[in-house]
This record gives C-alpha cells, sequence and structure tokens, in this order.
C-alpha cells in the first residue's frame, strides 16, 4: 500500500501464457464522516417525548393524536434514509464504473470461449449421432423381423451415447431389450387361445414394450364387451311397448237440445256375444233399456 494520499495498489493476479499485462488497479479508499454522535444526540431528545406514549384510542381527537405523532417520527426517519441512499449512490459509482469496464474486456473473452465451445458441442452431437446410427444398424440386423413393428427409437436409452457407456456396453444393452421384448410375446401367446382380445394386447405390447399394459388393454377390452353384452340383453328382453289407447271420438254437439223418444231396435240375427257388445256400447253412450231374445239364445 503506497504512503502517498492513502492510495493502495492492487494487482489482480492472471495467469498468462503470451504475456499479456496483469490487471493493475489503483484506488483510494473512500472514508466517509458523519456527524453521527450529534445526530443521535439530537433524534434521542426527539424520540424520548414518544418513547412509551399511550393514546385513548377510544376518542377520535387522540387517533388522531397518534397518528400526526407517528407521521412525525417516520419522518425523521426518511430524512436520513434518503441522505443515506445518496451518500451510497454516490460512493458506488466508480465501483459501478470499474465493474462495467472489466465486463466489457472479459466479454471479449467470453465471445472467444463460446467459440470453441460451440465446436466442442457439435463435436459431440455429432459422435452422438455416429453411436445411435451404428446402435440402430446393429439392431435391423439383429432383430430383422421385430424392427419394422418397433422402430429403434422406442428401444433407446439415453445413457447408451455416453462415451463411458462404450458402444460395445451398449449394444449389448440393447441385445438383452429386445430378448425381453421376445419373451413377454412368448408369454402373451401362450395364452391366444384363453384371450378373446388377443389382438388388441399383442398391439399394446409391441406399442408400449410392456407386457402388463398389454393384458391390462385385453382385460379392458373383455370389461367393454360385457358392458355391451349386458345393455343389448336388456334391451332385448324388454317387453314391445303397447300402443296407446285411440281417443273415443267425442260425440257431436247438437246446436239444439233434441228430444228424447222411446225407440225399439229389431235385430233379425245376432249372437249373444255380439249383443253384449252391442249393449256394452249403448251404456258408454248413456243409452239405457232392455234387450231381449225373442228366439231361444
Amino acid at each position: 500500500m503506497s504512503e502517498e494520499n492513502g492510495a493502495e495498489e492492487v494487482v489482480a493476479e492472471v495467469i498468462e501464457e503470451q504475456g499479456a499485462p496483469d490487471l493493475v488497479v489503483t484506488y483510494s479508499p473512500s472514508v466517509i464522516s458523519a456527524n453521527f454522535d450529534a445526530m443521535e444526540d439530537s433524534i434521542r431528545a426527539k424520540v424520548a417525548d414518544y418513547e412509551g406514549a399511550k393514546y385513548d384510542l377510544t376518542k377520535d381527537e387522540s387517533i388522531k393524536e397518534a397518528k400526526n405523532d407517528r407521521l412525525y417520527l417516520n419522518g425523521l426517519k426518511k430524512e436520513i434514509e434518503e441522505r443515506r441512499k445518496a451518500v451510497k449512490r454516490e460512493y458506488n459509482k466508480p465501483l459501478a464504473a470499474f465493474e462495467k469496464r472489466c465486463k466489457e474486456i472479459t466479454s471479449i473473452i467470453d465471445g472467444a470461449s463460446d467459440g470453441i465451445k460451440a465446436q466442442l458441442d457439435q463435436a459431440e452431437e455429432d459422435r452422438k449421432s455416429r453411436a445411435m446410427a451404428k446402435l440402430k444398424e446393429h439392431y435391423e440386423t439383429f432383430a430383422e423381423l421385430l424392427a419394422p413393428v418397433v422402430p429403434y427409437e422406442r428401444l433407446h436409452e439415453k445413457q447408451w451415447l455416453n462415451k463411458g457407456f462404450g458402444e460395445v456396453k451398449a449394444k449389448k444393452a440393447l441385445e438383452a431389450k429386445v430378448s425381453a421384448v421376445a419373451r413377454d410375446w412368448d408369454t402373451l401367446k401362450a395364452q391366444r387361445d384363453s384371450m378373446a382380445h388377443y389382438e388388441v394386447a399383442e398391439r399394446e405390447l409391441f406399442r408400449t414394450l410392456d407386457l402388463g399394459s398389454a393384458l391390462n388393454a385385453a382385460r379392458a377390452a373383455d370389461e367393454e364387451d360385457a358392458r355391451i353384452a349386458a345393455m343389448r340383453e336388456a334391451v332385448e328382453s324388454k317387453p314391445a311397448p303397447r300402443p296407446a289407447p285411440r281417443r273415443r271420438a267425442e260425440p257431436a254437439v247438437a246446436a239444439r237440445p233434441e228430444l228424447s223418444c222411446a225407440w225399439t231396435v229389431e235385430i233379425p240375427s245376432a249372437t249373444r256375444s255380439q249383443m253384449e257388445l252391442l249393449a256394452a256400447a249403448l251404456r258408454e253412450r248413456g243409452i239405457t233399456g232392455t234387450i231381449k231374445c225373442k228366439g231361444v239364445c
């Protein structure tokens, strides 16, 4: 630290291989002075009258007094806070300018570094693409019949492309996964004769590569069939609705009242059933009387 003017020289060590200059910073530590002691004495004296103050808040004038006192105290604090913030802004200006300039320079380094990173990232993506292409080719070779039904992408695991995993290990893991699919398929085929919806289960197996999901799909189809069959049986066993009775024609309303007379109706020939029907029809219309059979009935 320099003894003159209190200036302090700070050297930021930078690892260099080509002789670039070090970052040399010279600054003078700031000293902020304020009449804190006098201010504290003044504030204590002003606040003393309000410490432990009690107000009868059942009265409107006391509520107003309490609010005014609090407004006064908050005003004292606001004056000090505004001054503190103003000093802080001025104090931080050199630091803000220093940091801004440092970031402008380091952004030059970032630009070069980012360019290298982009190339490294692209090289890694290219390596993964080549590794995945090899695994896909291997799959389509040793699982020639399965490949059109189950694309390689459904079997792929991200960790197979990691450098630490290795191509040989990845191929063995792929083969193990294909073998598991084959075993599940054999298990499913063994139930074919007893499974009403085998095709549904088989399709689900090759879609999800999950035997449990395949069996659940077949079971769900069975349950759906049962619900439809129950509905069909209920509909077919339900009796046909009876036709609604025809409404009896209302007798015509005469324009004027008619006179009632005694009538004799001669029926040359009729069975007893026919006459009973005739009598019933007459009674429905309010006609009463006697029907006699002249012969043997």
